[in-house]
């Protein structure tokens, strides 16, 4: 039987910022703005990686770089990056200073472009995200925003730059990537401005057959919602994102059934979220390969995402967690038959992929949702950190511990059904 603690390693290492894809390299292309200049002095900076990949080639990369002395507030991103990549991304790290080894003590010049093809997080820690693209010629992230409001990066912050590319062609391709951060002047910021970057964990398609993925993000507080953007890897067939009021009516915002040239949707006047409601977002996944697939870092994995900037900034939010103590806040969903009490045994079978762990929650059905991510979310926590120092001691102590903190949900999840 798979133990609670097991099950706090397996979630727990699962990325919060994971964004990884690929799209077809067939030549040199370059940006679609080949002359996209830094910002002028004192009006922002530009980070930009050139590197070579060879035919045939997939590789992710990345270069760290150090933010200014005096910080930065971001009130618009302008990205170019040439064919070939799905996305550019711009990480925030807990770093004051760049590391001379990666987390798996791998010594090398982080200032230096660098292979990262198991994802930036499996060589580096991060917390953030400021700025990224889907398409190389617009739709980024961050976008503007409106006056006096700003993503705020701290003095001194490493960033981490990365990119994912494809070669398909017989030449090398010349990857040249490039991100324009435009700011403004302290005493211009009247509101910091934040990026969601939610993240659903239970994606599983099985071979040669379709399934879903749904997750629901309430907010502890009001936000303003400035633009969406979804993100799914090539099995993505179908997305969409709806908000959630407090009488549990739910309006759509955005569909389409793109997972490349992802659009994004622009709210004018900006989409308001008070505290109590939520957005909801499903991927939908057609899997033509033999073999199973489970959400991940890489292009042989999915992903399922809901990306935008939004102010005031909560830092809980935007990773879907709780304002106190940080805990994981989502609401998960799934589109089978199995009861909370099958999906929760599931999750305890021994010995299986990622692919069926996962998908014990993709089969589990829609009316359970509130119950069994309350109960997996307890579990995981540790209680709620109640068993903290049981589960930093002995599995035994800890699997006793959080049997009894987590007694209400499992009672709760035992009464649920599917009716």
């Amino acid at each position: 039987m798979r133990t609670t603690t097991s099950l706090i390693a397996l979630l727990g290492a699962v990325a919060l910022f994971g964004c990884s894809s690929s799209d077809t390299g067939t030549g040199n292309e370059t940006p679609e703005d080949q002359l996209l200049e830094p910002p002028a002095e004192g009006a922002g900076v530009q980070y930009r990686m050139t590197s070579t990949i060879q035919p045939g080639e997939e590789v992710e990369r990345c270069q760290l770089f150090v933010a200014p002395p005096e910080g930065l507030n971001v009130n618009r991103e302008v990205v170019r990056y040439s064919g070939g990549s799905h996305h550019v991304l711009l990480y925030t790290t807990p770093y004051t200073k760049i590391p001379t080894e990666t987390i798996n003590g791998v010594a090398l010049d982080a200032t230096q472009v660098h292979d990262c093809s198991n994802g930036p997080q499996a060589e580096w820690d991060v917390n953030g995200v400021v700025a990224g693209s889907q398409s190389p010629d617009g739709n980024s992230f961050l976008g503007e925003l409106p006056e006096g409001v700003a993503v705020k990066v701290a003095p001194g912050t490493v960033l981490l730059m990365n990119t994912h590319y494809l070669n398909a062609s017989s030449a090398p391709l010349e990857t040249d990537a490039r991100i324009n951060l435009y700011t403004i002047a302290d005493d211009e910021v009247e509101i910091e401005a934040g990026m969601l970057f939610h993240y659903n964990p239970f994606i599983s398609v099985p071979a040669r057959d379709e399934s879903s993925a749904r997750m629901r993000c309430t907010t502890e507080k009001d936000i303003s919602v400035v633009r969406i953007q979804s993100h799914m890897h090539r099995r993505g067939v179908g997305y969409v994102a709806q908000k959630v009021d407090l009488d549990g009516k739910m309006t759509e915002l955005y569909a389409h059934e793109k997972w490349e040239g992802v659009p994004s949707q622009e709210f004018t006047p900006f989409l308001e979220v008070k505290a109590g409601e939520a957005l909801d977002y499903r991927c939908d996944f057609r899997n033509s390969e033999d073999r199973d697939i489970a959400q991940g870092l890489t292009t042989k994995d999915e992903m399922c995402m809901l990306i935008g900037p939004y102010f005031p900034r909560s830092r809980a939010y935007e990773n879907c967690a709780s304002e106190e103590g940080g805990f994981r806040a989502s609401t998960w969903f799934g589109s089978g038959t199995s009861t909370c009490t099958e999906a929760l045994s599931c999750l305890n079978t021994p010995d299986q992929d990622e692919a069926a762990f996962y998908g014990c929650v993709v089969n589990s059905c829609e009316s359970v949702g509130p119950q069994l991510s309350k109960v997996i979310t307890c579990q995981i926590s540790g209680g709620y950190g109640a068993c903290n120092e049981d589960c930093s001691q002995d599995p035994e102590a800890c699997n006793t511990c959080i049997t009894t903190a987590c007694a209400a949900e499992m009672e709760a999840c035992e009464a649920a059904t599917c009716d």
